[in-house]
């Protein structure tokens, strides 16, 4: 791996960028900020992205990137679009749909290729854009038996339930709070902040995209430069006729 990354540079899939109009060159000149994120597993602030239409007209359209890997080991770029409302491909209930609008994690059973499935699931809130993971591969369990050891701490039955739910808990560990729990954002699925609930609060409304009406991001200037500029106006930006062109899949999409 490159230096502490969870990705090398062998290991990034080149092509599906390229799909994005990402080309090798353009990652590697990416500001390391940017590229450490990638390389991370982490979700990545806005980028413009150049796609391609079946007409052959090439639209930019902002997203948000992931490299994760799937249950066989094999890399996906995970693309998460811009979307007015959200895109409910997962079947969720009123009350369901509520929570995660809430900023909160639920867990959801679906079914893949005829297989019951446990997920957590999260709203990114700026893109409206679904995160899932399988709860089996955040390991939270593990995790948490793991901080007991080192720790030299018991957690109490109610929070080790509450954080297998979904929901962050707060530990005191000698005299300091930590508080812990599931972010799909963090390429492990999992988050451990220093400090108590309410810094916890903080740090998962801090925005990557700080912008008074717009959204901020990352573009590939005509200079062959990235930018930190205002990608999206409005969000009713994205209902220009030009982005209507490309169809956007219902459900969070993966480069194959």
């Amino acid at each position: 791996m490159d230096g502490q990354t969870m990705f090398s540079s062998e290991q990034i899939p080149y092509g599906k960028f390229a799909k994005l109009g990402i080309s090798e060159e353009k990652l590697r000149s990416m500001p390391e900020s940017l590229r450490n994120t990638l390389m991370n597993g982490k979700v990545s602030p806005l980028i413009q992205t150049q796609i391609q239409t079946e007409n052959g007209k090439v639209i930019g359209l902002p997203l948000k990137l992931q490299m994760v890997r799937d249950q066989a080991g094999a890399i996906l770029l995970m693309a998460y679009p811009i979307r007015k409302t959200i895109a409910n491909d997962m079947k969720m209930n009123s009350a369901e749909l509520e929570r995660i609008s809430r900023g909160e994690v639920i867990q959801k059973e679906i079914n893949e290729n005829g297989i019951r499935i446990k997920k957590y699931v999260q709203l990114d809130r700026e893109t409206k854009s679904l995160m899932q993971k399988n709860i089996t591969k955040v390991g939270l369990a593990e995790k948490l038996r793991e901080m007991e050891k080192i720790n030299d701490i018991e957690l109490g039955q109610n929070q080790k339930q509450a954080a297998l739910d979904g929901k962050p808990i707060e530990l005191s560990i000698g005299e300091s709070k930590v508080s812990v729990g599931v972010d799909l954002r963090e390429p492990q699925g999992f988050k451990v902040v220093n400090g108590d609930m309410k810094e916890w609060e903080k740090q998962q409304k801090m925005r990557y995209d700080i912008a008074n009406e717009g959204f901020m991001g990352y573009v590939m200037t005509d200079e062959n430069r990235w930018q930190y500029q205002q990608v999206v106006e409005k969000l009713s930006h994205q209902e220009k006729e030009e982005k209507q062109e490309y169809k956007r899949k219902e459900s969070t999409i993966k480069l194959a």
